[in-house]
């Protein structure tokens, strides 16, 4: 939505934002001031889908001075260190970390701070020598990363091959639990060893972190790729110039029938947005100059033929549950064989628009834009209408198995990334193994990306980035804190309760 001035106003005069904060809500609001049929070239029609909130831009703004995610080869940075920075290839862990730490400073994205900071364990691999001092190295640098870039959707990759920098970065996440970095193991059993697997599900068990992506399945369709921001699967010294999303629980709404909704409505938003994509990414591209100034592209740390941008949507249960209602039945998304058929033809319509647009400066996807199952947001009353992405709405979850049966196979569509969560009892710290069982089965099953969590701890996962609930009882109080990922996550959960997920017990 457009920026009023008073926007400004209430943003300056705020008492529970931090400098910081107001600073970069600021910088949101101007860009979205200006009208984007004049700067854009937006039609009157499309401009509609954004008024009535069928399409949300996820206040990307109108204004797109920098891609929205940005995905360095932060290798290298030690084959040549960085000019622009007047940084030297490091040559021990000291100046590894700190080099490091400059760099993320000057890597932009949408929240102006870096949704990918590299893969850590290969990065920091070569240059262990004394593995409890630096060790000690290693949680002191987490730590810095979660206190100066105070946003969730900063996200570090481990994996798939073990080392000893990765056990040791399991080792300090758990004894931090911190909520920044993100992290991703990008699993493979056929290269993971077992023992280094195990130490990722405890990790992720006590501390939410690190999730489980199907490192084959998404080589398969990305190609050299890495998982940054909440679990977005982009093209490695590349990224995504944009991601707006469809609500699918808003485009539903007043339609009489599912026939309407394939054959008019939703593929008409569909094809409104993707217009719109090129039109935001021609302006990255040809108005913005990012690419022609910033020294990540003269130094080769990203190219913008490595750009691709995500189709996103969120509220498919709602849709669907609308849907059977409209025709009789007295069924859920998530337990329901009609749901599900519902579901399918309703992606298969996105998946179909989305793979014939001919997009624009995407060349390292086929000039083709990626559906992304987006996460979900507290933008508007109308989230309250739109469950995160896919997945099935609170308080309908079906037992575990069949939780994992039915969501599986909806991950096909999405290549740019999806996932699915699950609350396990404490119990399960003594059934690791059983655990592993349930991704490696849920992976053969088609899913793209598992997480776990205890559901008793204060770090918890809201959709695709984590939170402590003791930060988001704060912002309930009115309370400045440290992370607007806080912000987001007592907004995520008014709408959506997902801190009252289904208690998983012994397969529940």
């Amino acid at each position: 939505m457009r920026s009023k001035l008073n926007d400004l106003v209430d943003i300056a005069t705020s008492s529970n934002l931090t400098y910081q904060q107001k600073l970069f809500n600021m910088a949101n609001a101007a860009e979205r001031l200006v009208d984007p049929r004049e700067v854009l070239g937006y039609t009157d029609e499309e401009m509609k889908y954004i008024e009535n909130e069928m399409i949300c831009d996820l206040n990307e703004g109108y204004l797109m001075y920098r891609p929205r995610y940005i995905v360095p080869n932060y290798s290298l940075l030690i084959e040549k260190g960085c000019e622009f920075l007047d940084l030297k290839p490091p040559t021990d862990l000291d100046e590894l970390l700190d080099s490091l730490l400059i760099l993320y400073s000057n890597v932009p994205s949408i929240t102006s701070f870096p949704v990918y900071i590299g893969d850590l364990d290969k990065l920091i691999d070569p240059f262990i020598t004394d593995e409890e001092k630096d060790y000690v190295k290693i949680k002191r640098f987490l730590n810095h990363v979660d206190k100066t870039i105070p946003d969730s959707f900063c996200h570090a990759d481990i994996g798939p091959e073990k080392t000893k920098a990765g056990e040791l970065i399991l080792k300090a996440v758990i004894e931090l639990e911190n909520p920044t970095p993100n992290m991703t193991i990008r699993y493979d059993k056929d290269i993971t060893p077992k023992d280094f697997a195990l130490k990722a599900v405890e990790a992720c068990l006590r501390v939410s972190k690190p999730s489980f992506s199907n490192n084959k399945m998404y080589c398969k369709d990305v190609g050299e790729h890495r998982m940054v921001s909440c679990y977005n699967a982009l093209p490695l010294g590349g990224g995504a110039y944009t991601l707006p999303r469809l609500r699918l629980g808003t485009i539903v709404k007043g339609v009489k029938s599912f026939e309407e909704l394939l054959n008019e409505r939703l593929p008409k938003a569909a094809k409104a947005m993707a217009s719109m994509m090129d039109k935001r990414i021609r302006f990255i591209v040809e108005k913005s100059n990012f690419f022609e100034t910033s020294f990540l592209v003269k130094e080769g740390f990203i190219s913008r033929e490595n750009f691709t941008a995500m189709f996103g949507m969120v509220g498919l249960a709602d849709a669907v549950n609308y849907i059977l209602e409209l025709e009789g039945l007295k069924e859920r998304f998530g337990s329901s064989k009609r749901g599900d058929e519902i579901g399918h033809s309703i992606l298969k319509v996105l998946d179909d628009i989305a793979n014939s647009h001919e997009g624009v400066y995407a060349e390292r996807t086929g000039n083709r834009y990626l559906l992304h199952a987006q996460v979900g947001a507290s933008l508007s009353q109308e989230d309250y209408c739109n469950t995160p992405a896919h997945r099935i709405t609170v308080g309908d979850e079906p037992i575990l198995p069949l939780h994992i049966k039915q969501a599986a196979p909806f991950h096909r569509y999405f290549t740019s990334g999806t996932g699915d969560l699950f609350a396990l009892d404490q119990t399960y710290l003594n059934k690791l193994d059983a655990v592993l069982d349930i991704i490696e089965g849920a992976f053969e099953s088609g899913a793209r990306y598992i997480t776990t969590y205890l559901q008793n701890s204060d770090l918890i996962r809201v959709t695709g980035y984590l939170v402590k609930k003791s930060e988001v009882k704060k912002v309930e109080e009115g309370k400045a804190v440290l992370r607007n990922t806080d912000m987001l996550g007592q907004g995520t959960n008014d709408r959506a309760h997902v801190f009252e997920r289904r208690l998983r017990k012994d397969g529940e």
